[in-house]
């Protein structure tokens, strides 16, 4: 029933519209018995879509706070087109759309040619990326997911630390799941097709759980800097809750407890020299590596900045007190502490990685400036490098044992182990060697606390010891790293 408005206003009714009642507002006009000023029939199944019945006319209008669009005389226009219509007014992106503009143009080519198709082409033109050209698409939009992709990694990988996170980060974004949407337009993508490239990435028997859940994850960083920086590109104006937030990938990752032993870490090291070539196929170990590997096992450096020392930042004879012994320093912005750090090496391991550096150097007409050179191009190796040069030592291939190889670890009884598992080892090794002593070699808390207890006794102050200074470097007697380097 009509609901009689103001003085002046329309009487309005809310129905599920059907033809129906396009059908009895005609006959209301032809018999001259419409109410009042006019009758608004207002469709409940079409958000904002209103008949408005006059004594002259009926005419689609779509209502909403930001205005009141004309969509066109119901004599012309039909209740589905009309749903049609008010849908893409909703869907119009400001700033891109002219929705009075476009729906004017609807009417009259539909009332020229009474096609539904041609209407649509002259007023709501499909964009399609594929047509456009790259410059194009990225200046205007609509943004495909390789576009959005390619503008969030040019922001985002900036702000990351150089090193090894970096050169992967990229990754993770170019998955082959991922480049298979390169040209999907952003808008297009919803819930079900990603749910779809989850169930891929965890089901497919190459991809580990841990890389599918970074692969999702940053899916969501991108998606969200898109909805976020990039709206109108990327035709998420209209987007109010993002979607995306719902994926999710359940994965944590353990703690490793093991430590490799020094004859596990020893015989890896002969087996490596050993089997420099593991076949034809195989790209033989280069020097640089193998001295990468040494170094690892002789200094239990983090490998993300020891594959980044340069041959200037090695200081030899840097103490007088400490005949042969050479200092390597490294800058803060590859330490993970963000501090600069120094490292004592004694004379017996620094000759063996020097060895392994001249070698390299044999081969080339001018030395490399790095510690660990790779054997392509001009730049030091990857620290993704001895994490293969281990796997294939293992005779694996992408992780998974590959029957065609043979396992070296499993032939001469050692167990597997990485780069991170020679810190843990280190420590071990320096607990049993300083009983009763801290990390590192430093007297513990309750060792120093019974020092201390005993010089109040004897009413002196206890004998200074080194600090755990990170980063000092100097020549001379000048301390280069935490503590005293004799007890290393």
């Amino acid at each position: 029933m009509a609901v009689e408005g103001g003085r002046g206003s329309y009487a309005r009714e809310r129905v599920p519209l059907t033809a129906g009642h396009v059908t009895k507002a005609r006959a209301l006009i032809r018999k001259g018995e419409v109410p009042g000023r006019g009758l608004d029939l207002v469709d409940t199944e079409c958000a904002g879509l209103v008949l408005r019945v006059t004594r002259n006319s009926a005419t689609w209008l779509r209502k909403s706070k930001a205005g009141t669009v004309r969509i066109g005389d119901a004599n012309i226009i039909s209740l589905a087109q009309a749903r049609d219509q008010a849908e893409r007014i909703r869907l119009a992106v400001p700033g891109l759309h002219q929705p009075k503009a476009e729906t004017r143009i609807y009417e009259e080519v539909l009332r020229r040619t009474g096609s539904v198709e041609e209407a649509l082409d002259a007023a709501w033109p499909e964009e399609e990326p594929e047509t456009q050209t790259a410059e194009a698409r990225r200046r205007d939009g609509p943004w495909v997911v390789g576009d959005l992709i390619d503008a969030f990694l040019a922001w985002k990988l900036p702000k990351l630390k150089a090193g090894r996170w970096r050169a992967s980060y990229e990754g993770y974004l170019r998955h082959p799941e991922m480049a298979g949407l390169s040209m999907v337009t952003v808008a297009a993508l919803d819930l079900e097709t990603m749910l779809g490239v989850r169930q891929r990435l965890l089901e497919d028997g190459t991809t580990k759980r841990s890389a599918a859940k970074r692969v999702i994850g940053q899916f969501r960083d991108a998606m969200t800097w898109g909805w976020r920086e990039q709206p109108l590109r990327c035709r998420l104006v209209r987007m109010e809750f993002p979607w995306w937030d719902r994926l999710t990938v359940d994965y944590a990752s353990g703690t490793r407890t093991h430590v490799p032993t020094v004859d596990e870490l020893a015989r890896t090291l002969v087996v490596a020299e050993r089997h420099r070539s593991l076949g034809q196929t195989e790209h033989a170990t280069g020097a640089g590596l193998l001295g990468a590997l040494w170094a690892v096992v002789l200094t239990a450096q983090r490998t993300g900045a020891l594959v980044t020392t340069e041959v200037g930042s090695c200081v030899p004879q840097f103490s007088n007190s400490l005949p042969g012994w050479t200092a390597v320093g490294w800058p803060g912005t590859v330490m993970k502490s963000k501090l600069p750090h120094g490292l004592p090496v004694p004379p017996d391991a620094w000759a063996i990685i020097e060895r392994y550096r001249q070698e390299d150097a044999w081969g080339r007409e001018k030395p490399s400036p790095w510690m660990f050179p790779s054997r392509r191009g001009e730049g030091h190796i990857s620290y993704l490098a001895l994490n293969q040069l281990l796997a294939r030592l293992q005779g694996l291939r992408e992780g998974k044992p590959d029957p065609s190889k043979a396992d070296l670890f499993a032939l001469y009884g050692i167990r597997r182990w990485t780069p991170h598992d020679v810190r843990r080892g280190a420590r071990h090794v320096s607990r049993r060697a300083s009983p009763g002593r801290g990390r590192g070699g430093h007297p513990g808390p309750r060792r120093r606390e019974v020092r201390r207890a005993r010089a109040d006794r004897r009413g002196h102050p206890p004998p200074l010891r080194p600090g755990p200074a990170r980063g000092a470097q100097g020549r001379g007697d000048d301390p280069v790293v935490r503590g005293d380097p004799r007890r290393l």
